[in-house]
């Protein structure tokens, strides 16, 4: 250690005349003995001796040459104005970060990207949070951590507070030793490291994962990967990061101006709720979409940014009190009779493709056992009447008024079941198809009546809409495709000169039916059946509607651990 510190204190010329010059004299040596013949056994184990020494000395000296302060150190020693910096060992401090990573590991984001990452960066001289230092990344990030309340986010989640005393301690640079330096900053490396991916996911993606606490959600998510977090660390610029991933849509803005002034703690807690559903990373709507939103009960059609239509729709009815403890109790019966009912709409998302004009109805295996039966019971004709055709499992036809319907078991039955195009079909004249695995769609209904409830979640699960020839309009963007889906629905045709096609239509539907026909989309519509229960109007007033399947409870229940925990909280910011 004593050679080490003189040799450090050396020039890089005198240091390196003394190795010529310890060199020169080992190999006078070598001559003198090789000239004089004074090579015996003696001679030589001196020499060897002499030249393993005078090599060792001449390695240690060599490698006391090469030894630079580290770039950390020499900005350290700058900054604290204090040499001992200078010996700010990279190797060491690592330790001390793999060290802080282990013992953090449970509370970390994603430990996994933290390792790897720090791990990389601090593999050469510079360390990682000393650039961030200098480049001031910190105080911007402290800065985005310290307003997340505006997301409705803690930002206790981040250790804020954690990381300002850190930081702080840092500056004042008096420390005893250098181990105790490298563990302040690899403490501070690592919860800002773990406080910036944290926040960057939690902003850009949201808090949770929808589809892991909703039952029937079948929209796809974009969520974060080890790689995009990756990404996310490794930006060279934190502050175009940090403002790029803030939330742009125009209803996210609106809710959150309304959050920074409300007051009332219920109406904070349902904003908060729809805050994180806005950051879902959902399919983008580019601008051209419809939306059925089932706490408003309404749909709307939007092109070009605009929206173009809006009309009531019904969509399905709320599931039965204590389904869950019902469905266990069916499970293990498998009766009919104790089968709960769970008619709640799915969320989802699909693709408008195409439109079915005079439909026929395949009633759901499900209804089936719950009404038909028991419709077809009270009354042998009921079938014939309702248009409703009867298949055996051949399928073939069968007549419904010489079938025993009481004997015939609910939980076996043994026929499918067709209705008809016609006035009476449950389905209307329209019905809207797009591809998923649920059997949902959005369709006319005979029953009118149910658009003038204020609550219209009265169906078995598809979306019916009040205004179908117009929805069917809006959709096929053609005047000649238009007026032959008015013709093939019974509505006369706007061009004039197509009545005598119409009328004929009429005649031959009086006499042979109604015929089925499929009208194809070409430019496929993006189709959102969503949830929200607090949405800002087109005049940026905030709509609050009812929780009509209680999803708000269900995420708050996940989402608490990550909110805000009062108003007062946020004010001291």
């Amino acid at each position: 250690m004593i050679l080490f510190k003189r040799i450090n204190g050396f020039s890089i010329v005198k240091t390196l005349l003394l190795c010529l010059h310890l060199l020169a004299d080992y190999l006078l040596n070598f001559l003198f003995l090789l000239k004089t013949s004074f090579l015996n056994k003696s001679s030589l184990v001196f020499l060897r001796n002499f030249g393993l020494a005078s090599f060792l000395v001449l390695l240690l000296i060599l490698s006391g040459c090469g030894k630079k302060p580290s770039a950390t150190g020499v900005y350290l020693a700058e900054l604290f104005k204090d040499k001992k910096y200078k010996e700010f060992d990279t190797a060491a401090f690592n330790v001390a970060v793999k060290k802080e990573v282990k013992q953090q590991q449970l509370k970390l984001f994603n430990s996994k990207v933290l390792k790897r990452f720090l791990n990389e960066k601090n593999a050469n001289d510079t360390v990682w949070l000393i650039s961030l230092m200098q480049r001031r990344h910190i105080d911007t990030l402290e800065k985005y951590l310290s307003q997340s309340y505006r997301h409705g986010i803690d930002p206790q989640l981040f250790n804020i507070d954690k990381i300002d005393s850190l930081k702080q301690l840092f500056y004042q640079g008096k420390f005893d030793s250098l181990p105790q330096l490298y563990k302040v900053i690899a403490q501070l490396q690592v919860l800002t490291a773990n406080a910036f991916i944290s926040y960057a996911s939690k902003v850009k993606y949201g808090c949770v994962n929808p589809s892991q606490i909703y039952a029937r959600y079948y929209i796809p998510v974009e969520k974060p990967t080890d790689s995009s977090l990756y990404a996310i660390l490794n930006s060279e610029n934190w502050t175009a990061l940090l403002q790029k991933i803030q939330p742009v849509r125009k209803e996210y803005l609106v809710l959150q101006n309304a959050l920074d002034t409300c007051s009332n703690a219920d109406l904070r807690a349902k904003i908060v709720l729809n805050m994180e559903r806005y950051r879902w990373q959902i399919p983008v709507d580019s601008g051209r979409f419809v939306r059925v939103n089932i706490p408003s009960f309404y749909l709307v059609v939007v092109d070009s940014g605009k929206t173009q239509l809006s009309m009531k729709v019904c969509v399905g009815e709320k599931r039965v009190d204590d389904y869950d403890i019902k469905k266990a109790v069916y499970l293990k019966s498998h009766k009919v009779e104790d089968k709960p009912q769970n008619h709640e709409t799915p969320i989802m998302y699909g693709k408008l493709n195409n439109i079915q004009l005079n439909p026929k109805w395949n009633i759901p295996h499900s209804i089936a056992q719950t009404e038909i039966l028991a419709k077809s019971r009270a009354n042998p004709y009921y079938l014939v009447s309702s248009g409703i055709r009867v298949y055996n499992k051949e399928g073939k036809p069968v007549d419904p008024t010489e079938v025993d319907w009481e004997g015939v078991n609910p939980n076996n039955i043994p026929y499918s079941f067709k209705q008809d195009p016609g006035d009476g079909n449950a389905l209307g004249k329209f019905k809207f198809n797009f591809p998923n695995k649920s059997s949902i769609y959005l369709h006319d209904t005979p029953n009118k009546m149910a658009f003038k409830k204020d609550n219209r979640a009265v169906s078995h699960g598809c979306v019916r809409v009040a205004d179908p020839l117009n929805f069917a309009r809006v959709l096929i963007q053609s005047a000649k495709m238009y007026d032959e889906i008015r013709i093939e629905t019974g509505f006369p045709p706007i061009d004039t000169l197509k009545m005598n096609r119409y009328e004929r239509k009429l005649a031959h539907q009086q006499t042979v039916g109604r015929q089925t026909r499929w009208i194809t989309i070409k430019n496929s519509w993006p189709l959102f059946i969503d949830y929200y229960t607090c949405v800002p109007d087109s005049n940026g007033t905030v709509k609050v509607y009812t929780d009509i399947y209680g999803y708000d409870s269900i995420l708050l229940d996940s989402l608490k651990r990550f909110l805000v925990k009062s108003r007062q909280n946020t004010a001291k910011r």
